[in-house]
Parts: structure tokens; C-alpha cells; sequence
């Protein structure tokens, strides 16, 4: 993420989009995308899945 602090108005701020927040409000959404893209880079494999064949 690339996050500025901008000490006068006590506030991040994101340089690619609009966003500005608290740094609670910032930490927040970082653990929420690091839980969602969590196994982005894992591999997975077809045994990794349940079988939902009715056979």
C-alpha cells in the first residue's frame, strides 16, 4: 500500500486513490485485504479440493 501520514491533519492517505483514513481505520483494512489475498501466491492442487461427484 503506499500510505502517506500527513501530520496536520492527523491522517493516512493513499497516493494511488482517494482514500484517507484514521490509522485504526487503515490498520483495519489491511488485515481485511492480507486475510483476503491470504493464499494468492499458493498453489493449488486438484487433490486439494473436495470431490463433489455423485458417483
Amino acid at each position: 500500500m503506499d500510505m502517506f501520514y500527513d501530520p496536520d491533519k492527523k491522517e493516512y492517505y493513499c497516493i494511488r486513490c482517494q482514500y484517507h483514513g484514521s490509522e485504526e481505520d487503515v490498520l483495519e483494512k489491511n488485515e481485511q485485504i492480507r486475510l483476503k489475498y491470504r493464499a494468492m501466491y499458493r498453489r493449488f492442487k486438484f487433490e486439494d479440493f473436495e470431490d463433489f461427484s455423485h458417483e
